[in-house]
């Protein structure tokens, strides 16, 4: 694995090989982190490549000192809201219902753990996008509050209150989910703790 320092150095250089590297290394995280966002595999799919063109086109463009995976998360994030502000848009001139989740996406299992991934999609699917890429790239993906901020261009402490009220956001679409759905559990999901985030 390169570091950014190098790998940057050999991306500027469109040394096929670092390119090779680098969608070996991310092309998995960054598809299943739109597909999140997106709930369209093949979507995810379209906008990680775009991602990689666009790091193709951009990479000499960009300065010196910057985090080369936040800047790749930063392009996939806009590729996924762009594609789901058109989205929105078209179903609001079109006056469609709302699409439901597709239960093909949900990963086998028990019952109960099925229907509440199916669950937490909608809730997520609720949510302004900005709000479930946040979520999505704190619990899915792990990312601290600095990372998230340097993937959105906001200061931790913007991106910790906006976790915070998205988790807000969050519970409120779930528990409307739950009342359609049978009672299922949730309290472990996105917990709050006297400190801060989980």
């Amino acid at each position: 694995m390169l570091t950014d320092v190098q790998g940057v150095e050999r991306l500027r250089e469109h040394d096929a090989q670092a390119f090779r590297s680098l969608i070996d290394r991310l092309q998995q995280p960054i598809t299943r982190y739109l597909h999140r966002l997106v709930g369209d595999r093949e979507v995810a799919l379209d906008l990680a490549q775009d991602t990689f063109v666009q790091v193709y086109k951009e990479i000499d463009k960009t300065s010196g000192e910057f985090a080369l995976d936040a800047w790749i998360y930063r392009i996939a994030t806009n590729y996924a809201l762009r594609y789901l502000k058109r989205k929105r848009l078209r179903q609001f001139v079109r006056l469609e219902d709302r699409e439901s989740f597709d239960e093909s996406l949900a990963v086998a299992g028990p019952e109960d753990q099925t229907e509440i991934r199916i669950l937490v999609e909608q809730a997520l699917g609720v949510l302004k996008p900005a709000d479930a890429a946040v979520l999505q790239l704190h619990f899915g993906n792990g990312f601290t509050y600095e990372e998230i901020g340097a993937v959105l261009q906001m200061s931790s402490e913007a991106v910790r209150k906006r976790v915070e009220r998205s988790v807000e956001k969050f519970r409120k679409a779930y528990g409307k989910s739950l009342s359609l759905e049978r009672t299922v559990p949730y309290n472990n999901l996105f917990e709050v703790s006297s400190k801060g985030m989980k």
